[in-house]
C-alpha cells in the first residue's frame, strides 16, 4: 500500500469516534440558544470522493475508513441528477429530494424521492459493447432502446420517470435477469424476476472508447489498467455500478423503496413492458490510487432477507421481507428452475461485518435528518471489500462479501482461490488481464473457447448449484 494510508481525514476521524459510542447529531434547533449552533457531524455532499481518506489506523484497521468512503460515494451517486448532463448532480437538491415545504431542486418536485439519480445517468455497458463492435454513442446521448420497446416508449411518455425522461438522456431499459457468474435468476415473493443493469461513469467510458477496447481485438493480452482516483491527483477514477431491481407489486410498500418506472425487455421472448421497479441491491466498484484492485462496496435494501440468527431468535417472523417467507419450508438459497415463478427463499449466510454495521448506524439516521421519509435510510452497506496493491495478491478484507440479490447462490464462506466467493477473489481469478472487469468480456468478437472454459469452471466450483 502507498504511504497515503496516513493522510489525515477529519470526517473519517469523526466516524471512528462515533462508532465508539457517540451518536449522530439531531436536526438543528429553530434558533441558537445561548451560543453559536454546532453543525451536525455529517453534511451530505454530491461530490464523489476520489479516494479513501485515512489516518494511522493502529488497532482499528482500515475498514472504518473504507466504509466511510463507501457511504460517501453511495450518497453522491444516489444524489438527484442534474437533468442536463449525464453523471452530473443537481447541486440545488439533496439525496432523497428536498422535503416538502423547504423549496425545490432545479426542475424537480418536492415531496418524493427525486430521480433519476446520478448513477442512473451513467452509460449502460450494453450500449458500449456492441455487436458488431463499433464506437458507442457519446456519454451524454440517450440510452439505446431495443426495437421491441420503441413503440411502448413512444406511446407511453407518461408511464414513469425512466420513460418520461427519455429525451433528457436518462436510462430507459432494464435488460438482464441473470446473476453474475451463476447465470441464475432470482425470484421474489410475488413470483417476479429481479432485473439487473450495469452502468459506468464517464472516466470508465472515455478510457474504453479512447483505447477502442469495445472491440475485443484491441484489448491487450498483457493487461489493462483503468484510471485511478486520487485525493492529490486529477479527481475520481473509473466507477462501475450494478443495480438489482424488483417489481413493486402485491403487498409491497413502494414508499420504502427508491422506485422508478422502467421498461423491462426480455430478449428471449422479445417482450417489453413498463413496470414500477424498486431498488433492492447496488454494487459500487471504484478504482483508487490507494486501492488499485478497486473498492468493492455493496449495498442492499434493509428488507431483503434475514440472517439465520434472526430466523432462530424469531425476529425474522415479525418483519416483512422481499425474498424470505417465514411460513415457507423451502430450502434457502436454491437456484430456481423454469418457468421461474417460484420464489427463492433467501437467507443471508454471512452476517454484516461489525464495521459496516457501525457505519450504517451513523449514515442511515443521517439520511433521515434530511427528511423523515427519505427512502435512502432503508438501505444498508453490506460490505466494502478491499485488497492489496497487486492483482495477483489473493488477500482481501473483509474476506467474505456477498449481496443477497446479486450473489444469492455464492454466499458461502469458501476460502478457495479457485472459487468466485467474494468480489475480489472472483474478479481477479476470472478477469486478471482485464483489471478485474467482467464488462470488458462483453466486447465483440467474443472468444467462444474462453467463454466455454469459464462456464465449465463455474459448474465445477464449490457451493450449491
Amino acid at each position: 500500500m502507498s504511504r497515503n494510508w496516513f493522510v489525515l481525514g477529519a470526517l473519517a476521524t469523526i466516524l471512528v469516534i462515533a462508532a465508539a459510542g457517540i451518536g449522530v447529531s439531531q436536526s438543528p434547533p429553530s434558533h441558537a440558544v445561548g451560543r453559536q449552533y454546532t453543525p451536525p457531524w455529517y453534511i451530505p455532499s454530491p461530490e464523489v470522493p476520489p479516494d479513501v481518506v485515512m489516518q494511522q489506523s493502529g488497532a482499528i484497521g482500515f475498514d472504518p475508513f473504507v466504509n466511510d468512503f463507501a457511504w460517501n460515494t453511495f450518497v453522491a451517486l444516489s444524489w438527484p441528477a442534474s437533468g442536463r448532463f449525464n453523471g452530473v448532480p443537481d447541486r440545488q437538491n439533496v439525496i432523497g429530494g428536498v422535503a416538502p415545504g423547504t423549496g425545490e431542486g432545479t426542475g424537480k418536485r418536492p415531496g418524493k424521492p427525486n430521480g433519476p439519480t446520478v448513477w442512473e445517468t451513467f452509460k449502460d455497458t450494453s450500449d458500449i459493447y456492441l455487436n458488431p463492435p463499433t464506437a458507442p454513442t457519446p456519454f451524454n446521448e440517450a440510452e439505446l432502446i431495443p426495437p421491441a420497446c420503441k413503440d411502448l416508449a413512444a406511446k407511453n411518455p407518461g408511464a414513469g420517470e425512466r420513460t418520461m425522461l427519455m429525451t433528457s438522456k436518462t436510462s430507459d431499459v432494464l435488460r438482464d435477469t441473470r446473476q453474475a457468474f451463476t447465470h441464475a435468476p432470482l425470484v421474489d415473493l410475488n413470483g417476479n424476476l429481479v432485473w439487473y443493469e450495469v452502468k459506468v461513469n464517464e472516466v470508465y467510458y472515455d478510457y474504453v472508447v479512447k483505447n477502442k477496447y469495445y472491440d475485443s481485438r484491441n484489448q491487450p493480452a498483457s493487461g489493462i489498467e483503468f484510471p485511478m482516483g486520487a485525493n492529490d491527483g486529477p479527481g475520481i477514477g473509473a466507477i462501475r455500478v450494478k443495480a438489482a431491481w424488483k417489481e413493486i407489486a402485491g403487498a409491497d410498500d413502494a414508499k420504502r423503496f427508491y422506485t422508478t418506472t422502467a421498461l423491462t425487455y426480455d430478449a428471449k421472448s422479445g417482450k417489453c413492458e413498463a413496470k414500477l421497479m424498486g431498488l433492492v441491491g447496488l454494487h459500487v466498484v471504484q478504482k483508487t490510487a490507494q486501492f488499485p484492485r478497486w473498492v468493492w462496496a455493496t449495498f442492499e435494501h434493509a428488507d431483503n432477507a434475514p440472517t439465520q440468527d434472526e430466523i432462530d431468535d424469531g425476529s425474522a417472523a415479525k418483519k416483512k421481507w422481499s425474498f424470505y417467507d417465514p411460513a415457507s419450508s423451502a430450502k434457502p438459497n436454491q437456484k430456481p428452475v423454469e418457468p421461474y415463478t417460484t420464489p427463492v427463499q433467501v437467507v443471508r449466510v454471512m452476517p454484516i461485518h461489525n464495521n459496516a454495521a457501525a457505519a450504517n448506524a451513523l449514515f442511515r439516521p443521517a439520511m433521515a435528518t434530511l427528511r423523515d421519509d427519505n427512502v435512502w435510510q432503508n438501505y444498508i452497506l453490506v460490505a466494502a471489500q478491499w485488497g492489496g496493491p497487486n492483482m495477483s495478491d489473493p488477500a482481501r478484507l473483509p474476506v467474505y462479501a456477498a449481496n443477497t440479490t446479486m450473489e444469492t447462490y455464492l454466499q458461502e464462506p469458501i476460502d478457495d482461490p479457485n472459487s468466485p466467493h467474494g468480489c475480489i477473489n472472483c474478479h481477479n481469478k476470472f478477469a486478471p488481464t482485464k483489471d478485474g472487469d467482467f464488462q470488458l468480456r462483453k466486447a465483440w468478437p467474443k472468444a467462444p473457447a474462453e467463454d466455454k472454459a469459464i462456464a465449465a469452471q463455474s459448474l465445477a466450483l464449490p457451493g450449491p448449484r
